[in-house]
């Protein structure tokens, strides 16, 4: 059993777990891993989502608006991406998003790995496990 299959465990009890366990890990192998979480970062302060980056990262990380999220990454073309690696619907893929994403920008910032403007500090990112088990244990 793979850590993956582990964390999709772990999540089976959370109101939509095992989709956020799925999305989450869609999320880093469209981003290339964990590292490619600040890149995403600097996406959304180009597309003028920057306020709520800066939110997430100061630990303000109530789901975020579905719509304002899309915006923010620039489309739906990580959002298809991440449906079509999982096999779970664009929809539900936007709804954990909404949820997973202020929980994993606050995360590597509050540990180093990047600052607000997402900017890598130097400090190595997580192993992707290690990331998505932090992120899922915050919901749980």
């Amino acid at each position: 059993m793979g850590i993956f299959d582990s964390l999709k465990d772990m999540a089976g009890g959370l109101a939509g777990g095992e989709n956020h366990a799925a999305v989450a890990t869609g999320l880093l192998q469209e981003l290339g891993g964990p590292a490619g979480v600040a890149q995403m970062v600097q996406t959304f302060h180009q597309n003028g989502a920057g306020g709520m980056v800066q939110q997430w990262a100061a630990g303000q990380t109530q789901p975020a608006n579905v719509a304002a999220l899309e915006q923010g990454i620039g489309g739906s073309a990580i959002i298809d991406g991440i449906a079509q690696r999982t096999g779970i619907s664009s929809d539900t893929v936007r709804s954990s998003l909404a949820v997973l994403v202020p929980l994993i920008v606050n995360h590597m910032a509050s540990n180093g790995h990047m600052t607000a403007a997402g900017q890598p500090t130097g400090n190595p990112a997580p192993d992707a496990g290690s990331l998505i088990q932090s992120v899922l244990g915050k919901l749980l």
